[in-house]
């Protein structure tokens, strides 16, 4: 628009060069020659709109400042603990604490127990789910246990696995479906 423009003082619709009255609203355009009245803010048609509206912009507000508060830390937590834990592992089998052969179990358990501690940092946080974290690291700990202490259960393993994974699939798609869209 250029700087000639004109509003209409009652609802902000732009006028048209010569008009004598809002094509919008049917207000006298009795406004001296170049005078510019601001735009009005957008109208609601009704509360409900305008109410939704609000929440919208409270919605994105308050993303903002999750972002800016930097979020979840348990994924940075847990990514650093893997890498240290990772690294005590193999220390301790190339000081004979633990043999080449077996080193993984140390690393399995410790794995398990990492796990656990992110789903407790989310639980403290109060970020939700956390009892995956919870089952995983506690059968990631339990299968590297089970190996060190000599609990093997031959082939059955692969399908034990299997099993759990099924059921924490299927607990989670269950879970998803009562919980309403937003």
């Amino acid at each position: 628009m250029s700087g000639g423009d004109r509003f209409c003082s009652k609802c902000g619709a732009a006028l048209p060069q010569n008009a004598s009255f809002c094509p919008s609203c049917g207000t006298s355009a009795a406004m001296g020659a170049g005078q510019q009245a601001p735009p009005t803010p957008p109208r609601w048609e009704g509360r409900h709109e305008y109410e939704k509206h609000e929440k919208h912009e409270k919605h994105e507000k308050a993303e903002k400042q999750e972002k800016g508060r930097g979020g979840d830390i348990a994924g940075a937590v847990t990514g650093g603990l893997i890498l240290i834990w990772l690294g005590i592992s193999f220390y301790l089998a190339q000081i004979g604490y633990a043999s080449w052969n077996n080193w993984w179990e140390f690393f399995l358990m410790g794995i398990g127990v990492i796990i656990i501690l992110q789903g407790l940092i989310r639980y403290g946080q109060g970020r939700g789910a956390f009892t995956g974290s919870l089952i995983g690291g506690a059968i990631l700990f339990l299968i590297g246990g089970a190996f060190y202490w000599g609990f093997e259960f031959g082939n059955l393993w692969p399908l034990i696995l299997v099993a759990i994974g099924v059921v924490v699939l299927a607990s989670a798609v269950a879970g998803r479906r009562r919980v309403p869209a937003p």
